[in-house]
């Protein structure tokens, strides 16, 4: 199979850029033959908030140069990982004019909040799910606290919905998890278009972890709010650590917080960003990982499943969108979002039940291995540009 890649690259590095190089990787050793295309982050254009939104509306040379590859390409799918804000949800029409199955990866909420978060003042914010017209996030200046973006990015998502795009022109959306995909149904998408398939991560192999001297628990991360940068650091007060230590690696806006605190607290320390072999490294040698985002995430964090697959146990917010399958598999605790006493609770009872934790590393491998895999996300990759291609025959056959 052939396939194309799109995407819009962003400033900051996350996950959607991992999961577009995995997959390409995936697909590749699969023997499908994968090209990409893709426009870099905005300010490298030179283009500000609101010349950005108004790319987003209808994206009249990424669309051409989107067509030419198609023709000389002759993908069967082309998957689109974010199409916000450069290429435009255009593409999509673009692709499906040339008899091409089309696919998006759901890595954030965008079709259904400009903010792409559902996160606002600091607590979920569902206010835009269900609403044809985006109206709370203009009001609320969502994109980039600016009226005119926030305008464009509202226009944009009312546009596409009122002509069609993502009913017609989009054959599959892939929804990372169960929650994500009930909001976008709840957002008025076809439920029959909506299908889960998790993102993965590279396989580090079984090796024996956690026993590492002085022990402790990690957090590796972009240092953000919505990360829960702070309530970790609260509930790190209040636990019953004892000589457990926590180790924090990353970077972002919350950097001097997190430095000043190591200053005054040698149980503390800073790594800096580090490289993903790095990454999986600093969690194999953890008692525990700690994801305590206050935000729905798109799905379940890489952090988790790089975690899960070197057999660390996670502990996680309660929001389903992250834990519940960590949960189901007993691989790690849930704590109340953005409630650092729970989490204190949940960092006590890790030092206190150490043989509960120990067991919970097995389940934590075995979750990765059925779930989040690369054998396992390759095929159900290759099921849904299946359906797709089989979905686009069948709309192509009835209208023609």
């Amino acid at each position: 199979m052939k396939v194309l890649q799109l995407h819009n690259h962003h400033e900051s590095l996350g996950g959607a850029m991992d999961v577009l190089a995995h997959e390409a990787a995936l697909l590749g050793a699969g023997g499908h033959e994968v090209r990409e295309y893709s426009l870099p982050p905005t300010t490298q254009l030179g283009l500000g908030p609101v010349r950005a939104g108004l790319k987003a509306v209808w994206n009249v040379e990424a669309c051409r140069d989107v067509e030419e590859r198609i023709r000389a390409f002759r993908p069967d799918v082309v998957h689109v990982h974010t199409p916000f804000p450069l290429l435009s949800p255009a593409v999509f029409r673009t692709a499906k004019k040339l008899g091409v199955a089309t696919v998006t990866t759901l890595h954030s909420y965008r079709y259904s909040c400009i903010a792409a978060t559902c996160h606002r003042d600091g607590a979920v914010c569902e206010d835009c799910v269900g609403k044809r017209l985006k109206l709370p996030g203009l009001q609320h200046r969502c994109y980039h606290d600016n009226v005119g973006a926030s305008a464009a990015l509202t226009l944009s998502l009312a546009l596409h919905r009122g002509i069609g795009t993502f009913h017609q022109s989009v054959d599959r959306f892939l929804a990372l998890t169960g929650f994500s995909r009930q909001l976008l149904i709840r957002d008025g998408i076809p439920a029959d278009k909506v299908v889960v398939k998790p993102n993965s991560v590279p396989d580090p192999g079984v090796a024996a972890g956690g026993g590492s001297d002085p022990r402790y628990v990690a957090f590796a991360g972009r240092l953000l709010d919505i990360k829960g940068v702070e309530t970790m650091l609260a509930a790190w007060d209040r636990a019953e650590h004892g000589d457990l230590q926590l180790r924090i690696a990353g970077d972002g806006p919350m950097r001097p917080l997190v430095e000043e605190r190591c200053r005054r607290d040698p149980s503390v320390s800073y790594l800096g960003w580090l490289a993903e072999d790095d990454v999986f490294t600093l969690m194999r040698g953890a008692q525990a990982v700690l994801v305590p985002s206050e935000w729905y995430e798109g799905g379940a964090p890489l952090v988790l499943l790089r975690s899960l697959a070197v057999g660390t146990p996670v502990i996680a917010s309660d929001l389903d969108n992250i834990s519940a399958e960590m949960l189901d598999d007993d691989a790690g605790a849930a704590f109340g979002v953005g409630d650092p006493v729970a989490l204190a609770a949940v960092l006590t009872g890790l030092v206190k039940h150490p043989e509960q934790w120990r067991r919970r590393r097995a389940n934590a491998r075995g979750s990765y291995e059925r779930r989040y895999s690369p054998t396992a996300n390759l095929g159900k990759l290759e099921a849904v540009y299946a359906g797709a291609v089989r979905s686009d025959r069948q709309s192509a056959g009835a209208g023609s």
